[in-house]
């Protein structure tokens, strides 16, 4: 539920007068202070933020005024100032005075809050009923994790280091000298010269991909992948790699060309 802050309430700095807020399935109801004026009262609801009056569309708000006796004037003023001026629903005027009361009675204002709250939670239990098996999935869905995607977006040169627990995209070429380590797969959009090792946490559904193969060992998981310049078939291709029964199979990738 989006309810105001109620911070906000605290920049009234009058001795002994502040409006006390609190959160309620409706919205908010606001305790206003019984010891001012209803002048020093208007000046301080009106002087409030739009943001403490914020609420979803369906939410509002219930006035309570304690044992103040309200005149006329006040409620017509708060109608006028307030409720239209700031554009916010008031479903119940709460009083603990006689006159009062009898104010709000004659001037057809709603003064059941029960009824709100009742109306609320049979909402929230028609809500609940037109969706059980959309709740019961929710509910019952497996927690999972998932890591950050690392995305560098120019070379990396020799030096360079990277160790993730995500997978890592490099829009560039990883250079002779530099290292990623990722718990999860690996892009290379380059050249492949540095040293990577993916599945560094232990996973083996992983997989590396090169835009151009150039260097001698890959790693996925705990296993190595040795590459000889001279007698394999994809250097300086594209190439995928992975983990087949526990085996590192490289191939070249023949929907990419590199030049």
């Amino acid at each position: 539920m989006n309810i105001p802050n109620l911070n906000l309430f605290k920049k009234i700095n009058k001795p002994g007068a502040r409006i006390i807020p609190e959160k309620k399935d409706y919205g908010m109801k606001f305790f206003l202070p019984e010891n001012l004026t209803e002048d020093e009262l208007l000046k301080m609801l009106v002087r409030l933020p739009q943001s403490a009056y914020k609420l979803p569309e369906d939410q509002g708000i219930v006035l309570d005024f304690g044992k103040r006796a309200c005149s006329k004037r006040l409620i017509l003023h708060m109608i006028n100032s307030i409720v239209w001026v700031k554009n916010i629903k008031i479903f119940a005027w709460l009083s603990e005075n006689e006159e009062s009361l009898k104010l709000f009675k004659s001037a057809g204002l709603s003064m059941d809050e029960e009824f709100i709250l009742e109306s609320f939670k049979k909402a929230e239990e028609k809500k609940s009923q037109d969706f059980p098996e959309i709740q019961e999935e929710i509910i019952k869905a497996p927690e999972t994790k998932i890591s950050a995607l690392k995305v560098v977006y120019n070379s990396m040169r020799s030096g360079q280091r990277i160790e993730t627990e995500g997978d890592v995209v490099v829009w560039g070429n990883l250079n002779h000298g530099a290292e990623i380590i990722a718990g999860g797969s690996i892009i290379i959009a380059g050249r492949l010269l540095g040293v990577i090792h993916a599945g560094g946490y232990g996973r083996e559904d992983v997989f590396v991909w090169a835009g151009c193969f150039e260097t001698p060992q890959v790693r996925i998981a705990n296993k190595l992948c040795y590459a000889d310049p001279k007698s394999t078939t994809c250097w300086r291709k594209s190439v995928l790699i992975t983990l087949e029964d526990h085996k590192p199979v490289i191939r070249e990738n023949k929907f990419i060309t590199h030049n």
